[in-house]
């Protein structure tokens, strides 16, 4: 559907900012709010490339949400690398990650400083495979994949700072839950 990233990228900021804008000319006068969050965590993914197997890295990025506790809309970017080396060819596999999420959450407030969220969407994953063999270095841009997501998370608030701690699934294959991705990241807040 999408030939490359940013024309994927423009799509989804466009889908984002429309929704949000809806959202935001409906409910902003009704108590909306906003959260921009940078986000820092690891994650374990599957790949199937040379063999099934789990690798764990570091992902970092950021999260923009818009709405009201009840129902908020979310937009979310990490960016993730990871380099596997090999006894035979090839030799090693670095994989760089780009993940798009769009989704919705709600929250709930246990008081002024305490709540738990919960979150939903589809995740769009971009993945660029560089190869070494023999000396011999090829990189392949491979298609864009498409995945629902679920998650949860706690925190803490002081005025308009946050403090979260967030755990997510990503959904790759229903049947085989040994090859869904999960993330799990720290991210400090900032809006009401």
């Amino acid at each position: 559907m999408f030939r490359n990233v940013k024309a994927f990228a423009a799509t989804v900021l466009v889908m984002g900012i429309g929704s949000i804008s809806s959202a935001a000319s409906f409910t902003l006068t009704k108590g909306a709010g906003y959260q921009i969050e940078p986000i820092y965590g690891y994650e374990t993914v599957f790949r199937d490339y040379p063999t099934n197997h789990l690798t764990t890295h570091m992902i970092y990025g950021a999260r923009v949400s818009l709405g009201v506790d009840l129902l908020s809309a979310e937009l979310e970017y990490t960016k993730s690398s990871d380099t596997e080396d090999y006894s035979t060819a090839p030799e090693q596999i670095k994989t760089d990650d780009e993940k798009f999420k769009l989704g919705i959450r709600s929250t709930y407030r246990f008081n002024n400083y305490f709540f738990m969220t919960g979150r939903a969407g589809a995740q769009a994953t971009k993945e660029t495979r560089t190869e070494t063999s023999g000396g011999v270095t090829t990189s392949e841009e491979q298609p864009i994949k498409y995945n629902p997501y679920a998650g949860a998370s706690a925190g803490v608030r002081f005025g308009p700072i946050s403090i979260n701690l967030n755990s997510t699934v990503v959904f790759r294959d229903g049947s085989d839950m040994s090859k869904n991705d999960y993330q799990n990241t720290f991210s400090v807040g900032i809006g009401y």
